[in-house]
């Protein structure tokens, strides 16, 4: 009797979570609004001023010399400064930082990333829009996501997986939260 309603449960289960996950778009780079950042500047995205304050002397590093960098990331909502992050890392010598605007979070509010580092795949830190807070958060379980779908409608996201069978974790977005669902193949 136990089997015969997990038989029947399991076609069910399978069926609500591919309807589920069918919602998922794939992030493509047309949807994103793209900076590349080699020198101060003052830019606008949605509400938001950006003041990026660089140096080409951010940090020193033995193997690569001296590493640039943002010294200072302000930003600014309705002309009061809101977020200003201090000395984020050029780690790869490349002496630019792409940055990436797009709802990330899914709460309706522009975030944005910098990539970090580019090898066979690009990784990225995150500052989301906190709307209660009204400021950018930069939480570190957002690290090393590389954002591949996203499903507006029930706040989902896929993560590329880095492999041969390029699979997808699947995330419930829950503010800043990410909360880990099944694994998509």
């Amino acid at each position: 009797n136990k089997q015969a309603k997990m038989i029947v449960l399991t076609p069910i289960v399978i069926l609500i979570t591919t309807i589920n996950y069918a919602q998922l778009k794939p992030l493509k780079d047309a949807d994103l609004f793209t900076k590349e950042v080699t020198k101060n500047t003052s830019f606008k995205v949605d509400k938001f001023e950006f003041k990026i304050e660089w140096t080409d002397k951010l940090s020193h590093s033995p193997n690569l010399g001296y590493l640039g960098g943002i010294k200072s990331l302000k930003i600014y909502s309705k002309g009061t400064l809101i977020n200003d992050f201090k000395s984020i890392e050029d780690e790869v010598g490349l002496q630019k930082f792409i940055i990436d605007f797009y709802d990330f979070n899914l709460d309706g509010t522009i975030d944005f990333r910098i990539r970090r580092e580019c090898g066979g795949s690009c990784y990225y830190s995150y500052y989301l829009s906190n709307i209660e807070l009204n400021q950018f958060e930069n939480p570190k379980e957002w690290d090393y996501i590389r954002v591949r779908a996203l499903d507006f409608k029930n706040k989902l996201l896929a993560d590329q997986l880095a492999g041969i069978n390029e699979g997808a974790d699947i995330f419930k977005v829950k503010g800043n939260r990410l909360i880990k669902q099944l694994e998509k193949k």
